[in-house]
């Protein structure tokens, strides 16, 4: 079969890299006389539509040039198509494809995207809106809303990482009413991660045992923690060494509710998606990625 390739390409990522990767990738696409269109994309709340509207129905390989929000817009647009998706990172956190390997610089990434094997994954749905990484609720979900909407002096990964050490010191703990696979839980907590993938927050491994073909979400909770044991065990959280902490609780489900509480803000694969109620599942092996061989 022959393949044809749909490049979705943040200019907005990176800084820059998202130009020189979608050059590279072309060059080598040129090189072996496969057939690609490139689709740069626009600032939009609506972004999935927007690539939705652009997509060729016989599209074989997406190939995503971005960071989380643009992986989850591009997955969100595919809904009508069978396709493999292929991932050059370039945005600030690049979280998801922590969990995958695909090459640690950008002339493995482009091979991967050519040769690299398939590998059939889970996707979770919340509300309806697929995301392929995870969603954050509370601590994680005030520190994206700040970043999006606070000035600052700072651009970036040290913009974010200021929210981070502010948030850390102000955040106090909310009440969260879940339902999870029937189970009824009522906990004060800093923050719910519920996640298809290991990594959060620009390198955080908050559910390190997840796996993103079992079937089931991850979900850690953090409980209430003074803000000097927060700075004080933040770093096991780059590691996945949290799990011992007191506050710290792990689960695993199929599906689980949020109750509504207008004092939690949450993220969706980095992308603010406002207060629950949240309906979360997962959909089991549902999206087809490319991956080194």
């Amino acid at each position: 079969m022959d393949r044809k390739f749909f490049i979705v390409a943040n200019p907005y990522s990176g800084e820059g890299k998202a130009q020189a990767a979608l050059m590279r990738l072309k060059k080598r696409l040129d090189q072996l006389d496969f057939y690609y269109a490139v689709f740069i994309t626009p600032q939009s709340e609506i972004l999935d539509e927007f690539i939705e509207e652009n997509l060729f129905t016989d599209t074989t390989d997406l190939v995503v040039i971005g960071g989380d929000g643009t992986i989850n817009a591009s997955l969100n647009a595919i809904r009508k198509y069978p396709m493999v998706m292929s991932f050059i990172p370039v945005g600030t956190g690049n979280d998801f494809v922590k969990t995958i390997d695909i090459g640690s610089d950008l002339d493995e990434q482009i091979e991967t995207i050519i040769h690299g094997r398939e590998r059939l994954i889970d996707v979770g749905i919340c509300n309806k809106r697929k995301f392929i990484n995870g969603i954050g609720i509370g601590f994680d979900g005030q520190m994206v809303y700040e970043n999006l909407h606070t000035k600052s002096i700072f651009s970036g990964h040290l913009k974010f990482y200021m929210h981070v050490l502010k948030i850390l010191w102000t955040y106090r703990s909310k009440y969260y009413v879940v339902n999870m696979d029937g189970q009824r839980l009522e906990m004060k907590l800093i923050l719910m991660a519920v996640q298809n993938g290991t990594t959060f927050g620009g390198g955080f491994k908050l559910n390190p045992d997840a796996k993103i073909d079992d079937g089931l979400l991850n979900i850690c909770t953090i409980g209430r923690m003074t803000s000097f044991r927060r700075f004080l065990n933040i770093g096991r959280l780059n590691f996945g060494k949290h799990g011992k902490l007191p506050e710290v609780n792990f689960f695993q489900a199929k599906e689980l509710r949020v109750e509504p509480n207008d004092m939690l803000l949450a993220h969706l694969d980095g992308e603010y998606i406002g207060s629950p109620p949240f309906n979360i599942s997962i959909s089991e092996k549902f999206l087809r990625i490319r991956v080194k061989s």
